[in-house]
């Protein structure tokens, strides 16, 4: 994913509409005519151009929010639970429930005999 930031392609132009002269500014990329239409001034819309072209979306961010789409995030909180909360589950809770199943198992098996 990648995150733009508005303020890098300039002020809004008053009166800029991507899809006019029958979509002219969008040709070729008319499968995002709606996230096109968005744009406020043709260097907004070229680098939305851009982002299609390899095939990936759009998505403006904040200034100083980036962080949060980035991929080494989402991998940090990947490791968090493949290294911390999956052990922790397996080690405290996994034994307890065995234990409370293999408790109720045990009473069936007091009863049926």
């Amino acid at each position: 994913m990648v995150c733009l930031f508005a303020s890098d392609y300039g002020l809004p132009q008053a009166g800029f509409d991507p899809l006019a002269g029958n979509g002219v500014l969008i040709r070729g990329f008319e499968a995002h005519r709606a996230q096109l239409a968005a744009a406020q001034n043709p260097d907004q819309l070229a680098a939305m151009k851009r982002v299609f072209a390899k095939g990936e979306t759009v998505t403006w961010c904040d200034n100083g929010y980036q962080w949060v789409y980035d991929r080494k995030v989402g991998d940090f909180f990947g490791a968090i639970v493949a290294f911390v909360i999956i052990p922790w589950l397996v080690l405290r809770v996994a034994p307890a429930l065995a234990e409370r199943l293999g408790r109720t198992a045990s009473r069936e098996e007091h009863r049926a005999s």
